[in-house]
């Protein structure tokens, strides 16, 4: 009957994104344009993302969850789209804040949530405002235009000291990818396994045995390979 393979295992989430079965809750940005406030009410730890999330509950009553700067407290009040305020946690376009300010969950298009220096430590740094959009400086030290009606976080993500204790051995590692629905190497290959625990498997000698090509929409037990691939075999 065999049993499930590593990539119906992995089905839990993605490499872009800790999306798992003990998530809390979303890290996503307000959409909303109009001067709002919240209050800080908890700082939740949410499995699978090394960031600590910042649970604040807005005037009209509506709950935000957003990744907590270093220096925010409990009770703290977080200012949205209020171009008078510059306090650490709160809520701007990129036009209103000013160059040298360090940023971070910043977002790509304007209400996509939140995209650019969300991992924990990360923060991005404005340059300045051209007729390109506003310039950014990332995590990766790569400058960047961006719309300036792009929301940001102001201060620098929290939890900038999780990298620096080591896992000191694979068990502790293999329970955070666990966490994470992510992959870690070493992986062994598909076919140097069984016939049951692999499309891939088997044979006299290893090779897949069929195309490596497989359809978008394949079960979970068969998508391995190329995913709907526009072509095979060897280019000449």
């Amino acid at each position: 009957m065999g049993k499930r393979i590593r990539a119906q295992r992995r089905g839990r989430g993605g490499i872009f994104e800790a999306n798992t079965h003990k998530s809390k809750a979303p890290n996503i940005m307000p959409t909303f344009n109009v001067e709002k406030e919240g209050t800080v009410l908890d700082i939740i730890h949410n499995p699978g993302r090394g960031t600590p999330l910042a649970k604040l509950k807005l005037t009209d009553g509506q709950l935000l969850n957003i990744a907590a700067p270093e220096g925010l407290i409990l009770g703290q009040t977080v200012h949205i789209n209020n171009p008078n305020s510059l306090n650490i946690g709160n809520i701007l376009p990129l036009k209103n804040i000013p160059p040298g300010t360090q940023i971070c969950n910043i977002e790509l298009q304007p209400g996509d949530g939140g995209t650019f220096a969300r991992s924990s430590g990360s923060f991005a740094q404005i340059i300045g405002e051209t007729s390109s959009g506003v310039e950014l400086k990332l995590p990766s030290g790569k400058s960047r235009f961006v719309n300036p009606d792009c929301k940001a976080v102001i201060g620098v993500v929290a939890g900038a000291g999780r990298v620096d204790k080591p896992f000191l051995k694979i068990g502790t590692k293999i329970h955070l990818f666990r966490a994470k629905g992510a992959k870690r190497l070493p992986l062994v290959r598909g076919k140097a396994m069984n016939p049951v625990d692999h499309p891939f498997g088997g044979g006299a000698h290893q090779h897949a045995g069929k195309s490596k090509n497989v359809r978008r929409d394949a079960s979970p037990g068969r998508k391995v390979g190329s995913f709907g691939g526009k072509r095979s075999g060897r280019k000449r």
